[in-house]
């Protein structure tokens, strides 16, 4: 099946709005423009003629020389070559423009002036006059105190002057025409804008909120939902349900997980004396063996249950110094599976806030784990820099890449077969986590896999 064409789209809910906005305002004035030509189309080419002159006219009087703008005028020129008695007479004022013959109809003026004072509603007064073989328009009107009266005669033939008209009056027609729309839409994307700004303000202040969400500060961490619009007001609410039904859970399955666990010590213990009772033999070890795992199974889920509800960092913790520690104490499982163990650091002494027999656990899984992948003759090497890192690298067969982002959960193992619980990986993130640190895993080039331990926010002894 073939992929579906999609049009890219933007995700932003701005984008979207000023693209919606862009295309509705060009299709308004589209549109307008469109009816003008269409609205116009249907006068009759020697009207539309007439029409032509009386605006090239008009925009003349606006200049600030009309005589020149109508003796450069194409369209005029144009009117004139196609029409032999094409004339016009301006009087603006004082000042008289003419072309071709003098006008026949200046002593209608005053009747003009009459009119016009008549009708105080309006000051412009236009008229047809026949004179025989063609046909004369008179006009006056009163603008700004200064009187103008216009005659225009002898278009007897139409002329095309689209493509005059298209160059000179385009522009104009989509400013007059398209005004008003594009105000009206200017103000409402405006106004749309800053509602948007607003909305995406509110949705910021819910992101910070969200970016300081931690599980490990002991209280529900919720969404403010002061301020807000009532549509997000509305989603914030959704989610602060749907965080203590969350949060509500997973108290339940810790506190089961806790509770079965602890209940399941005493049982061990009554089943590790009564097996120590039956007589030696090749069962009894076996048996021994599978309750020594479900002991050690039972100690970590308990471990594991109590780093996760940890909310106190008491201690000041010397990272050197208990990685120090750990290297010394698994020195002797390290000499009896011929594998050494080198402790690198850079640092004489390097101190973060934290829990101390946390962080040893973390580092000892760490160690614990490089040692059961090393064969005989492999160096085991812990580092610890000046920026809070501890890393722990082997040169035993390394991680699949599949198993990378899964390595850290609870009951992952790799190989699937191999001996043990899947916890101890899980152990270490979630004191990385009571620490607000990271744990990450790689495969070194060299062979074999690096865990590192991030802290925050490390602090050098100061000199003195």
């Amino acid at each position: 099946m073939k992929p579906r064409f999609v049009l890219p789209w933007p995700r932003s809910l701005i984008a979207r709005m000023i693209v919606l906005s862009v295309v509705f305002l060009v299709l308004a004035v589209v549109w307008l423009v469109l009816a003008r030509y269409m609205s116009s189309s249907a006068i009759s080419p020697l009207e539309s003629t007439r029409f032509s002159v009386r605006g090239e006219i008009s925009r003349a009087l606006d200049h600030d020389n009309p005589s020149v703008y109508l003796r450069e005028s194409a369209v005029i020129a144009e009117i004139a070559r196609v029409n032999e008695r094409f004339r016009y007479f301006i009087r603006n004022g004082d000042e008289e423009i003419g072309f071709g013959p003098p006008p026949r109809h200046a002593a209608m003026l005053p009747r003009l002036r009459t009119l016009v004072d008549e009708f105080q509603t309006q000051a412009y007064w236009s008229t047809d006059i026949d004179e025989g073989q063609t046909t004369a328009q008179v006009s006056f009107s009163l603008r700004g105190g200064k009187e103008t009266f216009v005659e225009v005669s002898g278009i007897d033939s139409p002329v095309d002057l689209r493509g005059i008209n298209l160059a000179r009056f385009l522009p104009d027609i989509l400013w007059w025409v398209g005004r008003d729309p594009l105000i009206a839409g200017g103000g409402v994307l405006l106004i749309a804008l800053i509602v948007m700004l607003l909305a995406v303000r509110s949705l910021r202040t819910l992101t910070r909120a969200a970016d300081a969400f931690d599980t490990r500060t002991g209280e529900q961490a919720l969404l403010p939902e002061e301020g807000l619009p009532s549509e997000v007001a509305s989603l914030v609410r959704a989610i602060n349900e749907m965080i203590r039904r969350v949060e509500t859970v997973h108290q339940e399955q810790e506190m089961f997980l806790a509770t079965a666990a602890h209940e399941l010590r005493t049982p061990m213990t009554v089943l590790r004396t009564r097996l120590e009772e039956l007589p030696e033999s090749d069962a009894k070890v076996v048996l021994r063996d599978d309750v020594r795992r479900m002991a050690t199974l039972v100690d970590q889920l308990l471990r594991l249950m109590q780093i996760r509800n940890s909310r106190d960092l008491p201690d000041r913790v010397d990272l050197v110094a208990v990685a120090r520690e750990v290297v010394a104490n698994r020195a002797p499982v390290s000499v009896n599976r011929q594998v050494d163990i080198e402790l690198d650091s850079k640092p004489a002494s390097l101190v973060v806030e934290g829990h101390r027999g946390l962080v040893e656990v973390a580092i000892a899984n760490l160690v614990d784990n490089a040692i059961s992948f090393s064969k005989p003759g492999d160096t085991l090497k812990v580092t610890v820099d000046d920026s809070g890192r501890i890393t722990v690298s082997d040169h035993g067969p390394g991680i699949p890449p599949a198993e990378l982002e899964r390595i850290f959960e609870p009951f992952a193992k790799s190989p699937p077969n191999r001996l043990g619980h899947g916890l101890g990986l899980a152990i270490v993130r979630a004191v990385m986590t009571a620490h607000r640190g990271d744990v990450s895993v790689r495969n070194s080039e060299d062979g074999g896999a690096d865990f590192a331990l991030q802290f925050r926010n490390p602090m050098l002894p100061q000199p003195g």
